[in-house]
């Protein structure tokens, strides 16, 4: 059996007046079924965009320009644009990072929830209006029956990231892509809006790929982590494997950059210097102008992931 979601040799890039920016460099990843991967990396390193690639809903200028994304075996680069309609917001779903801007100004949320089962479903009238009140509920919104005929302006940041939920969750997708889905909520919404996703992917044998900065969130939650920097990934483990035996400088740097519990005052670590710029071609790691261990030849070779241990890769000559 193919994995639920395979993504091989990925490369997304931005043809800008100033150079090609290469957004996303040969990232490989799998999901399976009742999975969840976490993907982790700072600002910029690639994670919207390897989402919005298993979509393909790559904002222009951006475009794929090589590799394959499988879902179930089947190559979504190499459908056409109706049959992908077809997957989208229906057999893949995704929760985007701010529903204030996802979510239409100008329609009800009701509308809003309807509109997949609309398309997909061939839902009309009452029985979409129903199913919308029924998804409503199901993600923790009370009064939904109310609820149904507010616009997005009248809910709080909370009950917005739930109705997007409810949008996704419409038509039983297979696998669900939550980007940064608790951004700017207090933590007690956070802790509502993860544990209804888990709830949800038990139910359903969801695949979940969880985009987040929140390392906390990732410990708890994800089955797999693999942590993204300047458009590749650098490391991919389990996530108890690699909270417990980081490998990657880059990885124990952030791990290191958390606070801890009763050190008041303690001075968190660091990096030194920023991203690489994407545009054009890198030689040897990216990492390197900010690595504590690396040399020369650093700069010189091309580095390749390596399996260390069972599921535990990472991407660095001095991890052997």
């Amino acid at each position: 059996m193919p994995p639920l979601l395979e993504i091989a040799g990925l490369r997304t890039e931005f043809r800008l007046k100033s150079g090609v920016l290469k957004a996303v460099r040969g990232v490989d990843l799998t999901v399976e079924p009742g999975e969840t991967v976490a993907l982790v990396g700072e600002s910029g390193c690639g994670k919207s965009i390897t989402a919005a690639s298993v979509l393909r809903l790559v904002p222009p200028p951006g475009r794929i320009v090589a590799g394959a994304i499988r879902f179930k075996g089947e190559d979504l680069l190499a459908l056409s644009e109706e049959r992908m309609r077809e997957i989208r917001g229906n057999r893949i779903a995704m929760v985007f990072q701010d529903p204030m801007t996802s979510l239409n100004p100008v329609f009800t949320v009701g509308y809003q929830v309807a509109e997949g089962l609309r398309i997909h479903r061939g839902l009309t009238g009452a029985d979409a209006e129903r199913e919308a009140v029924d998804l409503l509920t199901q993600v923790g919104i009370p009064a939904a029956q109310d609820r149904v005929k507010d616009y997005p302006h009248q809910l709080s940041g909370g009950m917005r990231q739930r109705v997007m939920i409810a949008m996704a969750l419409a038509c039983g997708p297979e696998l669900v892509i939550a980007d940064e889905p608790t951004t700017a909520l207090d933590v007690t919404i956070q802790a509502q809006i993860l544990e209804l996703l888990d709830r949800l992917m038990a139910k359903n044998r969801m695949g979940l790929i969880l985009i987040t900065h929140n390392l906390g969130i990732v410990a708890e939650r994800a089955h797999r982590t693999a942590i993204m920097y300047a458009g590749e990934i650098v490391e991919s483990a389990p996530t108890a494997e690699l909270f417990a035996n980081p490998l990657h400088p880059y990885t124990k740097g952030l791990l290191a950059s958390l606070p801890e519990f009763g050190t008041p005052g303690e001075k968190l670590a660091t990096f030194a210097g920023g991203v690489p710029d994407l545009r054009g071609d890198l030689t040897g790691c990216p990492f390197k102008e900010r690595c504590p261990v690396g040399d020369d030849a650093c700069s010189r070779e091309t580095i390749k992931m390596t399996e260390v241990a069972p599921g535990h890769l990472v991407r660095c000559r001095k991890v052997s």
